[in-house]
């Protein structure tokens, strides 16, 4: 025998099994057994009825009759317990087991009555033994057969009477029987075999269809659970809520998001920081409503759902509690405190998108307000989202039929009052919306992907107006366009640029980029693109400087050729002291290391008094102009080359803001 057969013969071992698939395979054993008996039980009926009928004209009675009977009764009650119905006991294995057992002692009942037939033969000396053995063998061959699923049904009902035909044999002595009766244990022999090996392989085959159930079942769960808090993922949340489409409403959404979650992996690693979002699945559990649905679909961002009518606690109260319990501080966590921010939507129906949308706007309200704290959505917002929406569909249109635009700020000398440069500002008047904001344009571009297809336009718009300034002789004039990090770090900007400007044959020098202040994820692969740029000759400025991400750091990059001082630091600069020592440190700073500084957000004469007397040479604001279209930005040059004071007088309202 082979390890394989072996192997096969032993079976997977029970204890290694679960109790699911052990019943399982116990049911599969009782039902193919059933089905079987009414195969084998017909042939066995005839087989010893030819047997009896043998015996009555050979001149036997009562006896034949009588293990006839015997073997019919044994053989019905096989037949009835195959049509007996499995209960639903029989789902635990001790019950399958208990009902393959009867099987195996009725096989056993019957193996003894069939045994019997040696008393009928004379201990097979009579005429028609050779028929009995061979009737005998077909029997035994045939339980095997019909038996597989099962081995001791089988076993049980050859074992003695084989045995009993090879001693009745071997007893008559000779040569001839002894090889007989050698022969009947060679072939009872085999028939064990096979009979044990035929009950591994159909077990081994139950088993691998039913752990694979299980696996796919649990394949199944597991697509539905986050592994780390138990809780729902977003795929079983899709199907929670599918399960609740008919249930009565209104249903709250509140889409939980954690304040300072960062920190906790920064500080103490990704294990503290998974050890704290299991503690607020549990505080988020142990706040719920009953029977409320809560998944986890995100990084640090969770979704309670429940019916309005389930709790007593208005929703903002229950929003309170949750953030309480979530900022309750944690022992192990000494020098971070983690906070939530909850947005919360009402709905009729449940429905997954809509809630999750909505209640996101609400949760970025609230991050608005500070920490720890909830906001629902209203009718407020509800108008707010549909002007974003509006704003984010609408926005291709704008800028393929060139309603989205861009006018260029004089930047210009305080001293003679001469234009040295302009900065390209976003300009759309949406026709439902009115004017939108360039950063509500760049965060709409941002989300509907096309960022890239604005700073192409914007940067277009910077090769016209060079194109202009160059027909016109004044190559002096610098074009400024914005670019945030995030920008340089996502696309091939700088290949962008660069490209088009060999393929315009526009001077490097006359395009100058203002880069924001804040942090790059890949702050090498940003370095890299701006070196490119600085490399060809494009001037790099730092926008805002003093509002933004690490800025004295950001002086010793010696690609810095310009800063600009944020307009909250000049803005009513006149006014305010420590302001004007800030503003003076800056361009002492700026001197020392030999970056130009300049002021935006100049308003008022007093503010452009003072900039000019603390040694700062440029400055852009309403003071001077508001962005212009090209064609007046450019008139507006020509008229300031002869008298520079008359223009600084504002242009509009000094309050309404200088957009970017």
């Amino acid at each position: 025998m082979t390890r394989h057969d072996e192997r096969l013969v032993a079976g997977p071992s029970s204890e290694g099994l679960s109790e699911a698939v052990e019943a399982g395979i116990l049911r599969d054993q009782l039902a193919e057994l059933s089905k079987c008996v009414f195969i084998s039980m017909p042939v066995g009926t005839v087989l010893s009825a030819l047997i009896l009928a043998v015996q009555l004209l050979s001149g036997g009675g009562l006896a034949a009759v009588t293990w006839f009977i015997a073997i019919t009764l044994i053989n019905g009650a096989r037949v009835v317990l195959a049509v007996a119905r499995s209960g639903a006991a029989d789902a635990r294995p001790e019950a399958a087991g208990a009902r393959l057992s009867v099987f195996g002692l009725l096989a056993l009942a019957s193996g003894l009555a069939w045994s019997f037939l040696a008393l009928l033969s004379d201990g097979y000396t009579t005429a028609q033994a050779p028929l009995y053995l061979i009737v005998l063998a077909g029997t035994a061959a045939g339980a095997v057969t019909y038996g597989t699923s099962y081995a001791p049904a089988s076993i049980n009902f050859i074992t003695l009477p084989l045995l009993v035909a090879a001693g009745c044999v071997l007893a008559k002595g000779g040569v001839e029987n002894y090889v007989l009766a050698f022969t009947i244990l060679l072939f009872l022999g085999g028939m064990i075999r096979s009979a044990l090996l035929g009950q591994s392989r159909f077990r081994e085959t139950s088993r691998l269809k039913y752990e694979a159930r299980e696996f796919a079942a649990e394949m199944e769960r597991n697509s539905r659970r986050d592994p780390l808090t138990n809780l729902l993922n977003r795929y079983g949340l899709e199907q929670a809520i599918a399960r609740l489409g008919l249930s009565d409403g209104p249903f709250v959404a509140m889409l939980i998001d954690l304040d300072g979650f960062k920190s906790v992996n920064d500080t103490y690693g990704h294990n503290i920081g998974d050890d704290l979002l299991v503690k607020v699945a549990r505080r988020i559990e142990d706040h719920a409503p009953q029977g409320a649905t809560i998944a986890r679909i995100g990084g640090d961002e969770f979704v309670l759902l429940f019916p309005a009518g389930e709790t007593r606690q208005p929703a903002g109260g229950l929003a309170s509690a949750i953030i309480a319990a979530i900022a309750n501080p944690d022992p192990e966590l000494n020098s971070v405190r983690v906070g939530a921010s909850i947005g919360i939507y009402q709905a009729e129906k449940p429905r997954l998108t809509e809630m999750l949308l909505k209640a996101d706007f609400a949760l970025y309200a609230a991050k608005r307000g500070g920490r720890n704290e909830y906001c629902l959505f209203d009718a407020e917002l509800d108008a707010a989202l549909e002007r974003k929406n509006c704003i984010e569909r609408d926005l291709r249109g704008a800028i393929e039929n060139g309603a989205l635009c861009s006018w260029f700020q004089p930047l210009v000398r305080l001293d003679t009052g001469a234009v040295v440069g302009f900065e390209a500002l976003l300009r759309w008047h949406h026709d439902v919306h009115g004017a939108i904001s360039p950063p509500e344009i760049v965060t709409a571009a941002r989300e509907t992907g096309l960022l890239s297809l604005l700073t192409e336009t914007v940067f277009r718009n910077c090769c016209a107006m060079i194109a202009e300034l160059v027909r016109h002789g004044r190559r002096d004039v610098r074009v400024a366009m914005n670019l945030s990090p995030r920008e340089l770090e996502a696309g091939n900007v700088d290949d962008i640029i660069l490209d088009g400007l060999k393929a315009r044959d526009m001077p490097a020098a006359m395009l100058e980029i203002e880069i924001t202040e804040e942090a790059p994820v890949d702050r090498a692969r940003v370095d890299e693109k701006v070196g490119r740029l600085a490399d060809a000759g494009i001037s790099i400025v730092l926008d805002d400087f003093g509002t933004g991400f690490s800025t004295l750091v950001s002086l010793k990059d010696s690609r810095i050729r310009k800063i600009k001082i944020d307009k909250d630091f000049v803005r009513d600069l006149a006014k305010s002291v420590e302001d004007q020592a800030l503003v003076e440190a800056v361009i002492g700073l700026g001197r020392t290391l030999g970056i130009e500084v300049m002021a935006e957000g100049v308003e008022t004469d007093a503010d452009r008094m003072i900039l000019r007397s603390l040694g700062c040479v440029i400055a852009q604001g309403y003071l001077f102009s508001a962005a212009l279209p090209m064609r007046d930005a450019l008139a507006f040059d020509a008229a300031g080359k002869s008298a520079a004071e008359a223009h600084f007088e504002p242009r509009r309202n000094p309050r309404s803001g200088n957009a970017a």
